[in-house]
């Protein structure tokens, strides 16, 4: 995408387009990185009426489709099956509907044979085998496929697939980097079709909106950031303007938002330190992570301060993933930057590592507060060298040849067009002007692209 831009200094107004879907894409398929594990088990992103409402929107059979379940004689919809499956067996039910599709077409098929109805995961059928008469049936296929990724998910050491072990799948060397992954391809061990899976979730279920971003419905105070294809709230102003610029919040219909699951809320602002209330431990929170405080010397030999202490809930604590206790070794552990008075190099320096910022951009976006403390090489020298410091997920860059991506999990995505661009609602003065050496740092992401 080239075209011509201007980049602003940031400001706090946040003003917004007319939000358009951003669900219609072009699938650009990651064979590596199928569906993330929060995707797979997110088993309350759907109401049953939702997922009735759903149906219903496709047109197709199962919208008015109930079962006469054999047990009881309950009459029951189909999506409350597929309802029932999710809840009881903690699996997606958005990933049951995609299954429904790419294994019998029943989303959308108007005038099913009962053959598609009897096997419509195709649980218990095989290659080039007649299916088992014992999983025959609506109900059954529903429930058995639910609790089948249940199981892949909880044992999935048990499967051939597994997470980081290559395998060559028709010619192709693949290495699933998450248990999700690795369980479609013990369910499917072909490429086509999950490659047709990844297709149809992505049309159904995800937007063109890459990790990173921040959005907001207008007129709604709520702020969210998309990340692995879920939709975290931000619960307090802090715990959004600690990690992300505001300006950089884009619109998006409600139904849209409503489309993604809802995964952990962020409630503390980055750089807290939170204090469980029944084990007293503490730790620093990063942007996505905690540390903890390894003891009470460490907490004062660093120099952090006890009335800056929050003390939280234990449980509160549990759903914040966990990083590298904080030693005494631990130079600078909240980071900060250091310049270097004879090269005049950049360094941003945490936990006794540093990590060289190659372009001034990256500096006024990842640290904007921040000024560099000028050191004498020889301060810098005794500190291991750790990558250098890339953009911020969320960030829009460009290099000398015009071409505009964003930056999303460290990768650099092309925007491919102005209405891909205008559909996300980006706003032109939010493009970052960088080297080609600091986009050089970022691998080629996939593409954004929209029909």
């Amino acid at each position: 995408m080239k075209f011509r831009t201007q980049v602003s200094t940031i400001v706090l107004a946040v003003v917004f387009l007319l939000p358009v879907s951003v669900f219609a894409q072009t699938v650009v398929v990651d064979y590596e990185n199928l569906l993330s594990d929060e995707q797979l088990t997110t088993y309350q992103s759907m109401s049953q009426s939702q997922i009735q409402r759903f149906l219903e929107s496709k047109q197709g059979y199962l919208g008015n489709y109930f079962v006469l379940l054999p047990d009881t004689g309950e009459r029951v919809a189909a999506s409350e099956l597929i309802f029932r499956a999710a809840q009881n067996h903690h699996i997606n039910p958005q990933f049951l509907l995609t299954l429904l599709q790419k294994e019998q077409s029943l989303v959308e098929e108007k005038t099913p044979k009962l053959t598609q109805l009897d096997w419509a995961t195709g649980y218990g059928c095989f290659d080039n085998q007649p299916c088992n008469e014992r999983w025959r049936g609506f109900h059954k296929q529903i429930n058995s496929a639910a609790e089948q990724f249940r199981y892949y998910f909880e044992h999935i050491t048990e499967y051939f697939f597994q997470p980081g072990k290559a395998t060559t799948i028709d010619g192709q060397v693949i290495t699933p980097k998450n248990i999700a992954t690795a369980a479609l391809y013990n369910y499917t061990p072909h490429l086509h079709g999950n490659s047709l899976f990844k297709t149809l979730w992505d049309t159904y279920f995800m937007s063109l909106l890459p990790d990173g971003t921040i959005v907001q419905v207008p007129g709604d105070p709520g702020v969210w950031l998309i990340q692995d294809g879920v939709r975290r709230a931000f619960t307090s102003e802090l715990a959004l303007v600690s990690r992300y610029d505001p300006e950089l919040i884009v619109p998006i219909a409600q139904a849209d938002l409503d489309g993604l699951p809802r995964g952990i809320d962020i409630e503390f602002a980055a750089y807290s330190l939170l204090e469980g209330d029944q084990t007293g431990n503490i730790y620093l929170l990063t942007r996505d992570t905690k540390r903890l405080i390894s003891s009470p010397d460490v907490f004062r030999t660093l120099g952090f301060n006890p009335e800056e202490v929050e003390v939280v809930s234990d449980g509160q604590l549990a759903r914040i993933e966990d990083a590298r206790p904080i030693t005494i070794s631990d130079a600078y552990p909240v980071g900060t930057l250091l310049k270097d008075k004879v090269t005049n190099e950049v360094y941003y320096v945490e936990s006794g590592r540093k990590y060289a910022v190659v372009d001034l951009a990256i500096m006024l976006v990842n640290y904007p507060d921040q000024k560099p403390v000028v050191v004498d090489s020889a301060a810098l020298r005794k500190y291991a060298s750790g990558f250098p410091v890339v953009f911020r997920d969320g960030t829009l860059v460009k290099g000398a040849n015009s071409e505009v991506y964003v930056i999303s999990n460290g990768r650099k995505r092309h925007i491919t067009s102005e209405d891909a661009f205008n559909a996300i609602g980006y706003k032109w003065k939010n493009i970052v002007a960088t080297s080609d050496k600091a986009l050089s740092l970022h691998p080629l992401g996939d593409p954004i692209v929209i029909n």
